[in-house]
């Protein structure tokens, strides 16, 4: 059923490696990783063929569990849902008998892993297993990963990460007519020894439905990572810590009912300053709030065919530029440093491109650091055991994926 089998990181390292066909080798990897690389919307499709070969993957722990599957009668009758089911038992049996999952950890216990993999794979052919009926057929140990030089070079760092997603379609009003939000709390920490890390939150993370009156945040989706203990209905999670590793605690999605704050407004409006010329007016509100501030903002919009230049002049936040591209006609506008609860204008004038011209819609990108989407903070952070003159950082950081904004 499957030919071979890897372990790559986001990076496209590969950290281990096993070959059932005796007629392949580790390069039959290399498109899988090709195609990582050079994906355009992120990842690519869990399930996808390329030169010859095709690949079935799962991402769990920051890590890709791959397999390179045969064209046996027994895949085509299932179909990809029994190798990717397989793939993630085969995570979860790994989870439960190596303990916590990242790249040094993989590394460390490759013995350990390839048993398990020779009894959960038998040579390609997937057999579903448990840690506990697995246990007796392993005799290898668990290998402690070595402590990163990065904490000798940057002691008494613990980083707290909430990272959000945003994907959104938004109408003339600027209403949201359709969102997705997806989220991540990450945790990096530069201590010696693998304290335990316990996170208070402001709200639940769950998909169960809170009785009476609630304002908390509603997930379609949670997955927390593996080793992490999870306590009162999702406020509390804790986890022992990997020196010098990114830890994914948990990964979430919005409810679609749950109501979205997009971190900008953007209207626009097109009209005639001669027979020749029309004028682009572009208004960009901050909903983030005071005390936030966007590194950059750029909204991307195609000009009408026939337009020759630009000329354009802004208001608002200082460092603003409008650029054309004559090739492509299309208009950039990027504010840079952009402080939260301000706005900014541009006012384009088309040249050449009719009086009775109109933009119907562009993109906005954007990355908006101490404000996230879906209002999860955390309240408190502790460390067991405790450590004198350790510095504590919690960050939040909301990043557009793809955000279109109709204007007409």
């Amino acid at each position: 059923m499957l030919k071979a089998f890897c372990i790559a990181s986001k990076r496209g390292e590969i950290l281990f490696s096993s070959i059932f066909a005796p007629t392949l080798s580790k390069a039959v990897f290399h498109p899988f990783l090709s195609e990582l690389s050079s994906s355009p919307h992120g990842d690519p499709p869990p399930a996808f063929s390329k030169e010859g070969q095709d690949y079935v993957y799962v991402f769990r722990d920051d890590l890709y569990w791959v397999g390179v599957v045969s064209s046996g009668s027994l895949t085509q009758q299932c179909g990809q849902l029994l190798i990717t089911e397989s793939l993630g038992q085969l995570h979860r049996v790994c989870s439960g008998l190596c303990g916590i999952l990242t790249q040094h950890s993989i590394t460390a216990n490759a013995t350990l892993i390839g048993e398990i993999v020779q009894e959960s794979m038998n040579g390609g052919f997937l057999q579903l297993q448990t840690p506990d009926k697995l246990q007796s057929h392993i005799y290898s140990r668990v290998v402690a990963a070595k402590e990163s030089s990065a904490v000798i070079s940057t002691p008494g760092l613990l980083y707290v990460d909430v990272v959000e997603k945003v994907w959104a379609s938004v109408s003339v009003e600027g209403t949201v007519i359709r969102a997705e939000v997806t989220g991540s709390i990450q945790v990096r920490c530069f201590l010696p020894g693998n304290p335990t890390l316990a996170l208070s939150l402001n709200t639940s993370l769950s998909t169960l439905p809170q009785e009476g009156f609630s304002t908390g945040t509603r997930m379609s989706e949670v997955e927390f990572g593996s080793g992490v203990n999870v306590g009162d209905g999702g406020r509390k999670v804790s986890v022992m810590t990997v020196p010098g590793q990114e830890m994914t605690i948990a990964r979430y999605t919005l409810a679609p009912d749950h109501p979205h704050l997009l971190p900008f407004t953007l209207t626009g409006s097109t009209a005639a300053l001669t027979p020749s010329d029309a004028e682009l007016k572009l208004k960009l509100v901050s909903n983030t709030g005071m005390g936030t501030v966007s590194p950059h903002v750029t909204f991307h919009v195609s000009a009408p065919p026939t337009t020759a230049a630009i000329m354009s002049r802004t208001s608002g936040p200082r460092d603003q530029t409008v650029t054309f591209s004559p090739d492509n006609k299309t208009i950039k506008w990027t504010i840079s440093q952009f402080p939260g609860g301000s706005y900014a204008q541009a006012f384009i004038r088309l040249v050449d491109s009719g009086g009775n011209a109109s933009v119907e819609s562009g993109e906005l990108d954007f990355e908006v650091s101490r404000w996230v989407c879906s209002g999860v903070r955390v309240e408190n952070v502790k460390l067991t055991p405790h450590t004198e003159g350790l510095n504590k950082w919690v960050r939040y950081l909301t990043t557009s994926d793809s955000v279109s904004v109709r204007l007409t």
